[in-house]
């Protein structure tokens, strides 16, 4: 083909290229990914579903509340609200944190209400595909092993994964109060 005009000719280069391409893969592979948030409490490293996850603050400044668990920090207010803060090693493990100014707040859905629990550290969030899913879990603090089902493998790394909402549901957490 031979023409002077140019769009002419990137017509012609499109209609070549759709020619020759070939398709791009008809499988969605959201269904085949999992994505959580990694974390960690104590010496264990940690993922949760980022469903279970509302938000990632940096610890705010929180006011101390009398009458409680050693493990409940206090309330902050973020933007305008006021948000419990929960100290998971303290919970969880039964030891603070013990530079809780430098830990992260996970924020989850306690109830209908926005409840923050300061973790130690923040690994972002980790992207799995489900075949990688395993029973078999890694070697975790025993009294983690009540909120952990399942685990994800990924190169020579298993993390398993933690579920607040059944951490939610352990009568302990409820029971704040002293």
């Amino acid at each position: 083909m031979s023409t002077s005009d140019p769009f002419d000719l990137l017509l012609e280069i499109e209609r070549r290229c759709q020619e020759n391409a070939s398709g791009l893969p008809a499988t969605d592979t959201s269904d085949q990914e999992w994505v959580g948030v990694g974390f960690r409490i104590g010496n264990d490293k940690l993922i949760a579903a980022m469903d279970e996850v509302k938000e990632i603050l940096d610890l705010p400044e929180c006011t101390s509340v009398p009458g409680v668990q050693s493990w409940v920090v206090g309330v902050a207010n973020v933007r305008g609200s006021l948000l419990p803060i929960l100290d998971m090693k303290g919970f969880v493990l039964g030891e603070d944190i013990q530079h809780r100014q430098k830990g992260r707040v996970i924020v989850i859905d306690y109830k209908g209400f926005n409840t923050g629990l300061v973790v130690e550290e923040i690994y972002g969030m980790r992207h799995f595909l489900r075949k990688d899913e395993t029973d078999e879990l890694p070697e975790i603090s025993e009294s983690i092993t009540p909120y952990v089902k399942k685990a994800f493998k990924q190169q020579s790394e298993c993390w398993p994964v933690f579920s607040f909402v059944q951490m939610s549901r352990d009568e302990r957490f409820a029971k704040a109060s002293i």
